[in-house]
């Protein structure tokens, strides 16, 4: 199945003191790992930013929010609406180790279903999913009338798949797949990880 990737790189990177996305981990910056994966698996890799020039040398497409500022509602949106592939996997710039092979098993459920999102510790993980073309509409509605909860769209308002962390197990601890580098702490965590898991 032809898909899209797109790496969410919003956000103001308050606690990192500079974007997380260039967080350095085992000599390459938390993007160039993301970029590296998504490039060997779909047919097409985008990067969501507002500030695009942070971002012209590595070569991809990048679009900014259609509604900007207002999140990750918004940068799935434009996602969704950039991509040349349907379904599109999206995915936070902070998060190094997902395992490709959970994101193939994703894809592979979406069928007729609107987005295939994780729920870990009963929280649901929606920058990590896949989400169809189908949603656009969902999407838009929602940013039109300044709703941005999206953990509210994927529960109330698209015919999600939900899966736990524990029917994922064969790919390994989710917890640490979605290890979110977003802060000075987060970073030294996960460089003492990086061995074990890049």
């Amino acid at each position: 199945m032809k898909t899209t990737g797109a790496i969410l790189a919003g956000g103001k990177s308050t606690r990192m003191k500079f974007h997380k996305a260039f967080a350095e981990i085992g000599g390459k910056q938390v993007i160039e790992i993301i970029i590296d994966k998504f490039t060997r698996r779909f047919e097409e890799t985008i990067i969501i930013s507002n500030e695009p020039y942070l971002f012209h040398r590595f070569g991809l497409p990048i679009y900014q929010d259609i509604f900007p500022y207002l999140g990750p509602v918004a940068g799935i949106h434009a996602a969704l609406e950039r991509a040349l592939f349907d379904p599109v996997f999206v995915l936070g710039c902070d998060m190094p180790f997902i395992n490709m092979k959970m994101v193939d098993h994703m894809i592979g459920l979406i069928g007729d279903y609107d987005s295939v999102v994780t729920r870990m510790n009963s929280t649901l993980q929606p920058t990590a999913a896949v989400y169809s073309k189908k949603c656009l509409p969902i999407f838009q509605n929602y940013l039109e009338d300044k709703r941005l909860k999206l953990t509210r769209i994927v529960e109330e308002d698209l015919n999600s798949m939900i899966i736990d962390e524990q029917e994922l197990r064969l790919f390994g601890p989710l917890h640490e797949q979605l290890f979110n580098v977003n802060d000075p702490q987060a970073l030294e965590h996960a460089r003492s990880m990086a061995g074990r898991l890049l």
